[in-house]
């Protein structure tokens, strides 16, 4: 199964004609593993857990974002860097095997590829190094045109910085895009640059000003979705 020709589509005949997903929560399954390394160092410092919960509703900025969050009330920065670069050396730690693919997601990263001629990228707040370990690990790689992270860009999600220059190596406008993720950052890094999004996994959300937002409950139904709400989408 794949996408209708995209390699020889117009931006007329196709929309959209590029796809960018996020990596943690949507493609990847990262949670788990986040909350097991996030745990780790707040113990070594004597700081309360997080909860599971706590962690998936914070996730997505960062982990430098994510460790801030995880001190509060503290504002000591001394002890915020201290903790994130512990809290990268225990993620770097947990095997890559341990880190799941979400369901779905191989399908629709191939299928997004075979259809747009191979326009597709991953925007992580990741390290471009990190996400890129983990999607060779799991077989996506081969099919990306673009991996890219804070250190690429300069910028973190949702400024809109991190994705306009992956907009312009995939040769597409962000009206000719559609941002795959799982979240409100994702939801409005794309309003950003005005363009669409689709949120996996997301029961509710605000509005965003801006942005075109449309939910799913799974990556198994994103070709399903891009066929009947994209343009010039088929099953061949």
């Amino acid at each position: 199964m794949k996408g209708g020709s995209g390699a020889e589509a117009t931006s007329g005949e196709l929309w959209p004609r590029g796809v960018l997903f996020d990596l943690d929560g949507t493609l990847a399954d990262s949670f788990p593993t986040i909350h097991r390394a996030l745990a780790a160092v707040l113990a070594q410092e004597g700081l309360p857990e997080r909860s599971f919960e706590w962690v998936v509703a914070h996730v997505g900025r960062g982990a430098t974002a994510l460790v801030r969050d995880a001190v509060a009330p503290c504002t000591d920065e001394a002890l915020v860097q201290r903790l994130v670069h512990r809290y990268a050396q225990a993620y770097g730690a947990i095997p890559l095997s341990e880190t799941l693919p979400r369901e779905g997601a191989r399908g629709a990263v191939a299928f997004a590829a075979a259809g747009t001629g191979g326009r597709v990228a991953v925007v992580s707040n990741r390290t471009t190094a990190q996400a890129m370990d983990w999607l060779e690990y799991w077989g996506f790689a081969e099919v990306l045109a673009v991996v890219s992270g804070p250190d690429r860009s300069g910028a973190t999600k949702p400024a809109a910085a991190a994705v306009q220059p992956v907009l312009e190596a995939l040769g597409v406008t962000a009206a000719e895009a559609l941002l795959v993720g799982d979240s409100a950052i994702d939801a409005h890094t794309a309003a950003g640059v005005g363009m669409a999004a689709l949120l996996v996994g997301v029961r509710e959300l605000e509005d965003v000003p801006g942005c075109r937002v449309e939910l799913i409950k799974s990556l198994r139904e994103f070709p399903a979705w891009l066929v009947h709400n994209g343009k010039g989408w088929r099953y061949d």
